[in-house]
């Protein structure tokens, strides 16, 4: 894939030889530090300062972003204030926000409508007791939040965490039932050709969805980049295996794909150049690091202790 470069973005030899060589020739055999090159040349502009339609495309999206991240952060301040003024209840009232009490919470503690999230229990548990109504940051948006009572910390007796034992059986219990129904759901979707009669004997619900986007959302599901991502990989009428989207099971069929129209393409393009750009550095410097290690170990150079290194290797598994 051909793309642009300017000066300082590459190793001196590769660059000495790229930018002293004229348009369509192909250079002699180069060595940098990275291997062997043979470069080729295809065009040459002057550099210079990118006009707004160069750029419109790349900056409207981060824009975007932030105009987003202003209005929520602008939100949970004003919300912060009056709740510092009035109270939490009657500030969460006034937005039409509900107020969620817990019970006493650990640290590693599952909290509902926020998850696993450290930053946010960090600044739970530097907080003073009945201290005002404080501001947490997360990632998805922020969260008021007032520490009503501290516990020192304590073994629980059996009586007083029974209840929460008695739930997390039913919800992992619930859970492995969830991936075995979805596994069924998806073999005889497979094996009949129809997910959606295969839906309806074994009771689960079919939803349509419009045409959707990669970098797209869709209700019960979320965002189209996670394990959803499978659905773009199909063809009509080809059905997935069982996928996961936070509490749901899932099984896709794709009905019917639509290429993107050129205005589509053209705004998309240099984002999708970026993103293959990027995966394929990557894949290179993988190439590169194994392939100078296997050099340096042959030679030499270096000398890995593979006992310790599988010792490492054994500590770091135990602790996952």
């Amino acid at each position: 894939m051909a793309r642009w470069i300017g000066r300082g973005r590459t190793v001196p030899e590769f660059e000495k030889s790229a930018f002293s060589l004229p348009k369509d020739q192909l250079s002699d055999l180069v060595k940098s530090t990275y291997g062997f090159h043979i470069i080729r040349t295809e065009d040459k502009h002057e550099a210079h300062l990118k006009s707004l339609d160069e750029v419109k495309d790349q900056i409207e999206p981060l824009i975007k972003q932030q105009k987003a991240g202003r209005m929520m952060e602008n939100a949970g301040n004003a919300l912060l204030e009056q709740a510092r003024s009035g109270g939490l209840e009657k500030a969460a009232a006034a937005k039409g926000l509900n107020v969620v009490t817990t019970d006493f919470v650990g640290r590693s503690d599952v909290l509902p409508g926020i998850g696993v999230t450290p930053q946010f229990m960090d600044a739970v548990f530097t907080e003073r007791e009945k201290a005002p109504p404080d501001l947490a940051q997360l990632s998805q948006g922020s969260v008021v939040f007032q520490v009503l009572a501290i516990q020192p910390p304590a073994t629980p007796a059996f009586e007083q965490i029974r209840q929460r034992v008695e739930n997390e059986f039913k919800n992992e219990r619930a859970s492995i039932l969830l991936s075995q129904k979805n596994q069924e759901l998806s073999d005889r979707a497979k094996t009949e050709h129809d997910l959606k009669r295969a839906a309806k004997e074994l009771g689960a619900t079919i939803k349509t969805s419009d045409f959707v986007l990669p970098d797209g959302q869709v209700p019960d599901i979320g965002s189209m980049t996670g394990q959803a991502a499978v659905a773009f990989t199909l063809k009509p009428g080809e059905i997935s295996g069982p996928l996961t989207a936070g509490s749901n099971g899932v099984v896709l069929s794709v009905l019917e794909k639509q290429e993107p129209t050129e205005q589509d393409f053209a705004a998309k393009k240099d984002q999708i150049r970026e993103a293959l750009s990027q995966q394929k550095q990557q894949e290179v410097f993988a190439v590169f690091v194994a392939s100078l290690r296997e050099s340096m170990d042959k030679s030499g150079k270096v000398k890995i202790d593979k006992k310790q290194l599988d010792l490492l290797t054994k500590s770091s598994a135990d602790d996952q």
